[in-house]
């Protein structure tokens, strides 16, 4: 079967190759450095990204940076590492972790991660030799919470996931219950603590069920559904937040 090769243009910037050191022994012997990141803290407030320097501020004698072993499990946001010598990203997606090969001849690295909030916390450890595969499945454990009996037929706020609480929201489902014969329409938002608008809808004179599902939508400070400009004489609301936390 012939290649099909589309329109193209040659690359123009000149190509340097560089030293891989994924086979070469450290003559520190193996070793590794361990670091926590918590994101949102004191430390960390109004900035999403953090220099390391292994050369510089490190105990340890570092010769190489072979590979970077990051647990962002309890982390609900992506978590770039940017390595500058080379142009290395690595993407560490949330709540995922694993064990990962780097390209780069430096100390010196970038972690970055704009959308973290406080709660949010990243654990990589930094090795300066390549470790033997290791197999590590992603949690798929979530928080549940319902409420029941919110009244379509007024007005108001209810609180769904307490104030305090930050996290990920992974489904919604919606129960709406109507007398029969009820006529009218309801408008719906969900919010979190920080303002935030997070889905909007509405109901009208039929009983029906909303179910959104494979979301990964943050929250911050809690989670509340608000019904308003309500036409409806009666019925209410079931609703259960399926989220993960970090």
């Amino acid at each position: 079967m012939p290649l099909t090769i589309p329109e193209f243009v040659q690359f123009q910037a000149p190509l340097f190759p560089l030293r891989g050191l994924w086979n070469s022994a450290p003559p520190e012997g193996d070793r590794f450095v361990n670091a926590e990141i918590d994101w949102g803290s004191p430390g960390l407030l109004g900035v999403s990204c953090v220099q390391f320097q292994l050369s510089g501020n490190s105990p340890v004698a570092f010769s190489q940076i072979v590979a970077i072993s990051v647990d962002n499990s309890r982390c609900g946001s992506d978590v770039d590492f940017i390595y500058p010598d080379s142009g290395f990203v690595l993407t560490v997606p949330a709540f995922n972790q694993g064990v990962y090969p780097v390209f780069t001849n430096a100390l010196m690295f970038y972690v970055n991660s704009p959308l973290a909030t406080l709660g949010d916390i990243t654990i990589c450890q930094i090795l300066n030799s390549m470790p033997p595969p290791v197999a590590i499945q992603p949690s798929a454990e979530q928080e549940h919470v319902g409420v029941t009996g919110i009244s379509l037929a007024a007005a108001g706020t209810t609180q769904i996931v307490p104030a305090g609480i930050s996290g990920t929201i992974n489904a919604i489902s919606i129960q709406v219950l109507l007398p029969t014969g009820t006529t009218g329409a309801a408008t719906l938002v969900l919010s979190d603590g920080a303002g935030n608008q997070l889905w909007f809808g509405g109901v009208n004179d039929a009983a029906q069920d909303i179910n959104l599902s494979g979301l990964h939508i943050r929250f911050q400070n809690g989670l509340s559904l608000t019904v308003s400009g309500t036409t409806l004489a009666a019925g209410s609301l079931a609703v259960n937040v399926y989220y993960s936390v970090p």
